[in-house]
């Protein structure tokens, strides 16, 4: 299993002179293994996933934790999602009554947007259902409840051999014991554990509630569930490279790897 990082930052993206190392990009990640892709998030960095397969037969499964913009923003002009051959599938949770296609790209139309995306999309939308697993292909995959607003995934995915968790938009400081407790469950000795890491430890007091968390917790998560590596990302769009360098100097922080563009990890 491989995983590439394509957009790693949080709320919005934000291109500047001092976000050229860890990039400017929303979320956006990519899971290979033997030839299949996946998709986790579809912020603005989907765009360099699809230029990369565009010589490809590419019908694409996107995993979205939830609906927020900096998650979502990339399908608007994504390929695969617009044209009618295009394949794509989307997963996420149901929100309420209306359709799962109408939840997704509601968002996406006149006057906010230019073109009508819930009717213009002809990407196929499947509901998720929390802590059943399922399959795509080679992956098995367990969604669960993030603690997050909206209502939020989180995902457990196992391809039989490793076995990586992603936890964005994920507020462990506010969560109860026995919500913790199955947490680190779902993280025991995963191969790679992928953790919101928003905001620097002094930053978060005034952000409490907002539904992201710090190096602090990953510390604590990796120690209590015995993962075998965290990757932080999902960073405030506002952290320059040089203070985003600065995370590995928290107690701790030297251990975890923290997510760039372009970046690939071999589990």
């Amino acid at each position: 299993m491989k995983l590439k990082i394509y957009g790693c930052r949080g709320s919005m993206s934000s291109a500047t002179a001092t976000h050229n190392r860890y990039g400017s990009n929303t979320s956006c990640m990519g899971i290979e293994a033997d030839g299949q892709t996946l998709i986790l998030d579809a912020g603005s960095g989907i765009k360099q996933l699809e230029a990369e397969c565009k010589d490809r037969d590419f019908k694409p499964d996107i995993l979205l934790s939830h609906l927020h913009l900096d998650h979502t923003i990339g399908l608007t002009t994504f390929g695969p999602v617009c044209k009618p051959d295009g394949g794509a599938r989307i997963f996420t949770y149901e929100r309420g009554p209306r359709p799962l296609h109408e939840q997704i790209f509601g968002a996406f139309k006149p006057p906010y947007w230019p073109v009508p995306m819930d009717t213009a999309s002809c990407a196929e939308c499947v509901p998720l259902h929390p802590n059943k697993f399922f399959a795509l292909g080679m992956f098995n995959i367990l969604p669960f409840v993030a603690m997050h607003s909206d209502i939020t995934a989180s995902f457990h995915i196992t391809d039989g051999n490793k076995t990586l968790v992603y936890l964005l938009d994920n507020e462990l400081s506010l969560m109860d014991e026995k919500t913790y407790i199955l947490l680190t469950d779902y993280c025991r000795n995963a191969d790679l554990v992928i953790f919101d890491a928003c905001y620097f430890p002094e930053h978060y007091q005034s952000r409490m509630g907002w539904g992201h968390s710090t190096i602090k917790e990953a510390v604590k998560l990796q120690t209590d569930s015995g993962c075998k590596q965290i990757l932080l990302t999902h960073f405030d769009s506002s952290y320059s490279d040089t203070e985003l360098d600065d995370l590995k100097r928290y107690p701790g922080g030297e251990h975890f790897l923290l997510a760039r563009e372009g970046m690939e990890i071999e589990l």
